[in-house]
């Protein structure tokens, strides 16, 4: 079998100190990134809390609304009307005999 040369045997690799400026730009660049990227973690922080607090109103809403949507399927029945009579209206049933401690 034949041997095969690599075509890469006659290179070589000098390696130069890179100028002043062009080490000064590259550590700016660094320096731009590192802050953007800071940047970009405290915009999406406030972005999840903000969503978060979003998710928990409308899940305190939809609870709200499974109240209240039991209040009007519950508004038709005798036992609900009776309810707001005694409650909010202070009517009593005229069967139910009131005793009152108070007077002699």
């Amino acid at each position: 079998m034949a041997e095969r040369r690599s075509p890469f045997r006659n290179i070589k690799v000098v390696v130069r100190p890179a100028p002043r400026k062009l080490r000064i730009v590259l550590i700016l660049l660094i320096l731009a990134c590192t802050i953007t990227l800071a940047a970009l973690g405290t915009v999406l922080y406030c972005i999840e809390s903000q969503t978060q607090a979003a998710l928990d109103q409308a899940a305190e809403l939809e609870h709200e609304n499974a109240e209240l949507e039991d209040k009007i399927g519950d508004l038709g029945s005798a036992d609900s009307i009776q309810d707001i009579a005694q409650e909010e209206l202070g009517l009593v049933d005229p069967d139910t005999v009131i005793i009152n401690p108070n007077s002699q």
